[in-house]
């Protein structure tokens, strides 16, 4: 059975066969750190999967690594979730999800003002003068991360916690956070004018069905009946109210 050994200083990671009884300490080939992988160990036990390029990016670059991530998802969904491990650390996911989710929040922003024909400029100061509308750019450069770590943070909660309830949370909160932050990826769609965000929109749905599908190994009707939940929960809020209208008058 093939495991997954990471380098916790320099994040260097190489697939084994076999790890000899006994053994503990390994040295890095990269940055000749010797360290004790069974203490916070990132490398897992789960045949055919793997850590993303992303997460590896220390072999393949940074630029490989985010390019070949972001492909995998949009293009090959399936194929990625079920070869990317469930488990790992969430920090390096979760910062793949804030790239990406912060870019689609700047993209968006930009066509709306671009579309818009200006129309930022309404909601400057008028002190800010020529500056106002650069301003009101790096203002949400600042606050796009934070808005975009919160809807991560908040969607995982809430679909894992739906897949719970139907039986489908079956790899831990982790898995299902890991789908959401690199389903991100998906943002790109924005670049698109017009039509590039429900475009993003709607495939990042697609892919986070497809990929909480995967990644724990459930049917897709108890991913769809997870999904569905909200919606029935407020046709039958609506349905309720509507009766308590009929029944006052």
């Amino acid at each position: 059975m093939a495991v997954e050994i990471s380098c916790p200083n320099c994040r260097y990671s190489k697939q084994v066969e076999e790890i000899p009884p006994g053994v503990r300490w390994a040295t890095c080939p990269r940055c000749k750190q010797r360290f004790d992988f069974t203490k916070g160990w990132s490398g897992r036990t789960e045949p055919g999967r793997t850590l993303s390029p992303w997460e590896r990016r220390a072999e393949t670059g940074l630029i490989r690594g985010i390019f070949l991530t972001a492909k995998q998802v949009i293009f090959s969904p399936r194929e990625f979730f079920r070869k990317t491990v469930t488990e790992g650390g969430l920090r390096e996911p979760l910062a793949f999800g804030i790239l990406f989710g912060s870019f689609g929040f700047l993209v968006e922003l930009f066509w709306q003002f671009v579309e818009g024909e200006g129309d930022l400029s309404s909601i400057q100061p008028d002190a800010l003068g020529d500056y106002g509308t650069g301003l009101i750019f790096l203002g949400a450069a600042v606050l796009c991360p934070l808005a975009a770590t919160v809807l991560i943070c908040l969607t995982s909660l809430i679909l894992h916690l739906l897949l719970t309830v139907v039986g489908g949370g079956k790899k831990g909160f982790e898995a299902s956070l890991r789908t959401v932050c690199y389903s991100q990826a998906t943002q790109l769609w924005a670049l698109i004018p017009y039509v590039g965000a429900p475009v993003a929109t709607l495939w990042l749905v697609v892919v986070q069905v497809i990929g909480l599908r995967e990644i724990h190994e459930v049917s897709y009707a108890r991913v769809l009946v997870a999904f569905l939940i909200p919606a029935g929960l407020v046709v039958a809020a609506i349905m309720a109210a509507g009766v308590s209208l009929f029944l006052l008058d």
